[in-house]
């Protein structure tokens, strides 16, 4: 990986903005660049040496085309071959190149070709590479130089805004610009958030290392509240609050299976979807819900694979409603050896609630039928029963039926 040589943030937000003004040059090393350096920095076109010639054909090309020299506006740019056999001799030539900039080593997160973008300081902060470099056109190339760029501008004017404001408005400023796309976060980023703010108390520094999963031992209710809450969190981004939502729709298909939380499954994939349609857990949603959901459906009554270890409420569809009207909804035990305890159940109108009995009841093997009351006085379009079992989920071992009859 390449060497990355930090500077102090301070450093980072006194530099002025600095936008291209002319076509890039090239350089032989990089004692000849910095002389010549702007506060672009430098762009490193990497290839390896001898044995992938298409990637020096490729560097090469770029190097001296005029769309890619007139992109990078004003940095110094440096053709940098890679050896994968090191000796004295090639040593030696990379080190005449490289000089105190450091020799690339082992980029493992890079793959050969590539552009590697450096500060003025030395300070690697973004890279073009992969399918992006190689299936592009040198014209492709220069919009993806601009953008890389771009983004490096709109971290230091974040930067310098944090430099020229107020206590109170640092720490914002500071979260805006470990958040812009494409490059990666300055040097001293969580120090300077911890002395503009020593305590978080406006939860930015806390919003930065956000970590979103289960906690040992938690209910489910508080996990949906603390989820609830994430999404919520206007200081959150979309990225993270989909990041939170993919953590809890993994925690409930293994906890309760595909049908006791289709339900919540469905309700989390849906956000995540609108968060940002476009990225790849948006891209995702709609496949999570059709893989790892199955309708609970009138008919299928309750059984161990139904009932949920915990109160979160089953949707069961295709209910027999549609009228206004008076029902009953009968709950039967057919075997098994637990009794099935149902705390409420609800009738739904899409998302809509027109009617609930919410007087607890058991169904035992001394009660063996439970009846639960709707009163219905509008017609329903989208029926569907919200039941919520209130069962351990290690005593859940019964089976039965659930009916819906007129009264």
């Amino acid at each position: 990986m390449l060497k990355e040589i930090t500077t102090s943030l301070v450093l980072a937000m006194a530099a002025p903005l600095c936008m291209p003004a002319h076509a890039a040059q090239q350089y032989a090393t990089f004692e000849q660049a910095q002389r010549k350096v702007t506060d672009t920095g430098y762009i490193l076109f990497i290839y390896p040496q001898g044995w992938d010639r298409f990637g020096e054909k490729l560097c090469r090309k770029l190097i001296a085309d005029p769309a890619v020299r007139s992109a990078a506006g004003d940095a110094a740019l440096l053709l940098v071959p890679i050896y994968q056999n090191r000796s004295d001799k090639n040593q030696a030539e990379a080190k005449k190149i490289m000089g105190s900039l450091g020799y690339p080593g082992d980029m493992s997160d890079i793959s050969y070709p590539a552009l590697v973008f450096y500060e003025k300081c030395g300070r690697q902060y973004t890279s073009v590479h992969g399918t992006a470099l190689v299936r592009s056109t040198p014209k492709q190339v220069a919009a993806l130089i601009q953008q890389k760029l771009a983004a490096k501008q709109q971290q230091d004017a974040c930067l310098n805004a944090a430099a020229a404001t107020s206590p109170g408005e640092k720490a914002r400023h500071l979260l805006e610009a470990s958040r812009v796309a494409g490059v990666e976060w300055p040097g001293g980023l969580r120090d300077a958030m911890r002395k503009a703010d020593p305590g978080d108390t406006q939860g930015y520094l806390a919003v930065l290392d956000f970590g979103f999963g289960p906690q040992k031992d938690e209910a489910m209710e508080d996990f949906l509240k603390r989820l609830d809450e994430v999404l919520a969190n206007k200081r959150l981004s979309p990225h993270q609050k989909q990041r939170a939502c993919a953590a809890a729709i993994g925690h409930i298909r293994r906890s309760y299976g595909p049908m006791a939380g289709g339900s919540y499954i469905t309700k989390y994939a849906r956000a995540m979807q609108k968060l940002d349609p476009k990225s790849p857990l948006g891209i995702s949603a709609p496949v999570v819900i059709r893989d790892w959901v199955q309708q609970y459906r009138y008919g299928q009554g309750w059984s161990p694979e139904i009932i949920p270890g915990c109160e979160i409420p089953m949707l069961m569809h295709e209910v027999p409603i549609s009228k206004p009207g008076n029902y009953t909804v009968n709950f039967t035990i057919v075997t098994g050896r637990d009794a099935v305890h149902v705390k409420k159940v609800r009738l739904m109108d899409g998302g809509r609630c027109v009617a609930e009995d919410t007087t607890p009841r058991s169904v035992t093997w001394t009660a063996t039928s439970q009846n639960f009351s709707l009163s219905v006085k509008k017609p329903v379009k989208k029926a569907a029963l919200e039941i919520i079992f209130t069962n351990d989920s290690q005593h859940k071992s019964t089976w039965g039926n659930i009916t819906v009859k007129p009264m």
